[in-house]
């Protein structure tokens, strides 16, 4: 009986075991010090980056002759021209001749200025800078070459130095000039794209590209001061000067007038707003037709009574200049062209000599010339005193004279 009791409850518990754990025994427990571990996802690889075969399939064309830029410089350059200024100034040199001798002598230079200009009308008026064609001041002519290369001799019609403004005239009865319509300006916004056209270093034809950077900005050179000028990065290098700034619809932003140079200085260049530029030529070319009357003519300053009264332009002596000649003098005027004919030419007074008094008063720059000169009017005598080197064989001497002019 207990047997079969026994193999009763045996059987019971292998039928259990089959039911809840099927499968082999050793699937019931895992190897021991082993933890159960989780397979990750599969990811696919990249697909294999492969060299493109054969040609490369070009980009859609583009249009380069419709390009803003382009089509704004082939209706603006024909009417921009170089300008070339000379005036043959005196350089005095010390040398020594087979003997040892020493002697000073003068060699006779040129000076050149490089710029361009702007024709503004079908008979040949050009705007340009006062500065670009102040070395022709005594000829009061310049040479200007045109976009299609031919050259004509342009005659200085007006110039305003406070404005850095001159109008020249070009003639040929045979041809219209292709020019610029002035009525036809920027808004000059700021930042807006702007085009330099000129003749950067004597290289004629140029075109550079930048923005609108800034307004009424003042810049100073050699002691005066321009206002109310716009500033762009476009490059803008000597003989760049008095060519036109335009923006994309080649309407005139202004005239290209200076940079500003110095170390570390890049991009920083101004013009003549068109509004200031524009005014005044109109006047100047209906002044120059006899359309209108010159206005009054400004209160003469003592250079000028120098120059119309006594007949001689000066400038002032530099502390370089005078230890170059041996002079032992403050300061003084050097001479630099006495008119033939004139008063101080009558009693002798040439190129290179140095004028220290007038009416008695000492002179070291032209701010230390006397007022009393603005009441010089013609037949008034005025007491000059000079000083000016004078070689002796191996001696320079410096000498000095006194002479009364007499104004004209």
């Amino acid at each position: 009986m207990k047997s079969r009791l026994y193999s009763f409850i045996l059987i019971l518990v292998l039928g259990i075991l089959a039911v809840v754990m099927p499968g082999r025994a050793e699937n019931l427990t895992p190897p021991p010090d082993t933890a159960p571990t989780m397979s990750a996802p599969s990811v696919p690889a990249p697909p294999a980056l492969t060299a493109p075969q054969g040609k490369v399939p070009p980009p859609p064309p583009v249009d380069i002759a419709n390009e803003p830029i382009v089509k704004v410089v082939a209706n603006v350059q024909p009417a921009v021209v170089n300008i070339t200024a000379e005036q043959t100034v005196p350089q005095y040199v010390t040398k020594y001749d087979q003997y040892f001798r020493l002697y000073r002598g003068v060699i006779n230079r040129t000076a050149q200025s490089i710029g361009s200009g702007l024709i503004i009308s079908a008979d040949g008026y050009i705007v340009t800078n006062a500065h670009v064609v102040a070395l022709a001041e005594t000829k009061k002519e310049v040479n200007i070459t045109l976009n299609s290369g031919s050259k004509y001799r342009a005659q200085i019609v007006n110039e305003d130095e406070d404005k850095d403004l001159a109008l020249l005239k070009i003639e040929d009865k045979a041809t219209l000039f292709p020019y610029f319509d002035l009525t036809y300006t920027s808004p000059n916004l700021l930042g807006e794209t702007v085009i330099a056209l000129g003749s950067p270093a004597g290289y004629q034809n140029s075109v550079s590209q930048g923005i609108l950077s800034a307004k009424n900005r003042n810049f100073t050179v050699e002691e005066h001061t321009y206002t109310n000028l716009i500033q762009t990065d476009a490059a803008i290098n000597p003989g760049n000067s008095g060519g036109p700034l335009v923006d994309l619809n080649g309407g005139l932003v202004g005239i290209n007038s200076a940079k500003m140079a110095g170390q570390a200085i890049e991009s920083i260049g101004f013009a003549i707003p068109h509004d200031i530029v524009v005014a005044w030529a109109n006047e100047a070319v209906a002044v120059a037709k006899g359309l209108k009357p010159a206005p009054a003519a400004m209160a003469m300053t003592l250079i000028d009574v120098l120059k119309q009264r006594l007949g001689m332009t000066v400038k002032t002596l530099t502390q370089a200049k005078a230890a170059e000649m041996n002079l032992e003098i403050p300061g003084g005027l050097v001479i630099t062209h006495v008119d033939q004919g004139g008063p101080a030419a009558s009693v002798g007074l040439r190129e290179g000599m140095i004028i220290v008094s007038i009416d008695r008063k000492q002179v070291v720059d032209e701010k230390s010339l006397p007022k009393e000169l603005l009441q010089v009017e013609a037949g008034t005598n005025v007491p000059v005193h000079v000083i000016f080197i004078q070689s002796m064989g191996l001696i320079n001497i410096q000498r000095g004279g006194s002479a009364v002019l007499t104004a004209r």
